[in-house]
Order: C-alpha cells, then sequence, then structure tokens
C-alpha cells in the first residue's frame, strides 16, 4: 500500500497512515535522495522521466527549410518539378495575321489573298508530261507544301487519246463513281484542240488537290486576272 508505484496505491490512505505526510520506511530527506533512490530501484522509470524531461530538439531555419522542400517534393506529381518558370500569357494572334507573316510574299501569298478575301482561283494540274485538268474554285485551306482544298468546284479535263478508251479496272472504276463524281461531255479547254479531241467536265462540292500536281495558280477576279504563279 505505501508504494507510489503499485497499482493498490491509495494516496488519501497512505496521508493518514503518515503524520508527517510522508509514507512509513520510504522518507528521503531531499530531492536528491529520492532521484538517487528511483534510479536504484526503478531504473525503468527514471529513463522515461528523463525522456520525458529532455527538451525538444530546434532545428535552424535553414534546415526546416530543406525538411519543407522535401516533404513538398514528395507531394509534387510525377513528371513535375517543385519550382517552375512561370507561363507567359500567350496573346493570341489573329489567323489571318498569322498567315500573313508567313506567306505575304510569294506564290503563297497568291493563295492568302485568295483565301482571305474569298476570290476564285484557277488550278492547272497536271499528269506525268502535260496539263490534263484545270479546277476553279474557292480556297478553304492550303499549307506550305502547296497543298489546296477547294470548294464549289469547277472541274474540267483533256484526256490523252490512250485515255479515251478506257478498258479493265479502269473503265470499271470510272462507271462506279458516284453520280456527282463522274465526268460529263462538255466544258471549255483555254487552249485551241482539234476537232476530234473531247473535254470533260463536272461539278464537286469539295476538292482536296496535292502540290505535287500542281503547275499553276491564278485569280479569277476581273482587276487581278493577270496575276499568276
Amino acid at each position: 500500500m505505501s508504494d507510489p508505484f503499485s497499482l493498490d496505491f491509495d494516496a488519501n490512505l497512505a496521508l493518514e497512515q503518515s503524520s508527517n505526510g510522508s509514507c512509513d520506511g520510504d522518507y528521503y530527506g531531499s530531492i536528491d535522495d529520492f532521484e538517487k533512490a528511483l534510479v536504484t530501484e526503478q531504473p525503468e522509470i527514471a529513463q522515461l522521466v528523463c525522456v520525458l524531461d529532455k527538451p525538444p530538439g530546434t532545428k535552424s531555419k535553414k534546415q526546416q527549410k530543406r525538411d519543407r522542400v522535401v516533404r513538398l517534393k514528395e507531394m509534387t506529381t510525377a513528371g513535375r518539378k517543385l519550382f517552375e518558370p512561370r507561363a507567359q500569357p500567350s496573346v493570341r494572334q489573329d489567323i489571318y495575321e498569322t498567315m500573313y507573316s508567313e506567306w505575304s510574299t510569294g506564290p503563297m501569298s497568291l493563295l492568302y489573298r485568295a483565301l482571305k478575301h474569298c476570290h476564285r482561283i484557277e488550278v492547272h494540274i497536271r499528269a506525268l508530261n502535260r496539263i490534263d485538268r484545270i479546277a476553279r474554285g474557292y480556297v478553304t485551306a492550303f499549307d506550305r507544301h502547296m497543298n489546296v482544298v477547294l470548294r464549289d468546284v469547277d472541274e474540267v479535263a483533256l484526256p490523252g487519246r490512250k485515255e479515251e478508251r478506257l478498258f479493265g479496272r479502269r473503265k470499271f472504276e470510272e462507271d462506279h463513281l458516284p453520280p456527282g463524281m463522274q465526268w460529263q461531255p462538255g466544258g471549255d479547254w483555254p487552249r485551241p484542240l482539234g476537232e476530234c479531241r473531247m473535254v470533260l467536265q463536272r461539278y464537286l462540292p469539295c476538292s482536296m488537290i496535292k502540290g505535287d500536281t500542281i503547275v499553276l495558280f491564278r485569280l479569277l477576279q476581273p482587276e487581278i486576272a493577270s496575276r499568276s504563279y
């Protein structure tokens, strides 16, 4: 009952039994004597008391900053950096201004003007060794390789003498084209032709022409009809 570390210890009962406020047989003359006896009799408790009495270690501000950076890096998304340069706000430029800065001169300037001002152009398209098709329409899109997309296209073709007698696979493909893509007799060819030559024509809502087959561009507006590339 007099052992203060036992589970059955009663503080009130111990005070009643001790006239001077101390338990019988456990009186220490000073705090130093009590601490010495505690270390001797209860070393485990003395060690825990020392741990509790030890002041918490304080880190320098630099070390605290390093630890904070480490913690933030652990929370950073994979593939991202903790410190990234601030992205400059992008100024959205008008598409025509961008195109003008790149294609204000040379052959591309004609396509740029036709696209911006909705002018109709004429495109001369080659076969192996001659011009065999001419397409007239409005430019919808183009790129630096002179690939062109036209809309409302009127196309005329001048078949070669051998092409007029289609046979085999080519004849099958020609006969099975959609009605809107099939060639019809008629149309005007800009150069004089013999009486036996046949010109074909057709209308296409949209047509894509590869740049490596284009020989000439020409604007069809009256005031600048003489300009071509």
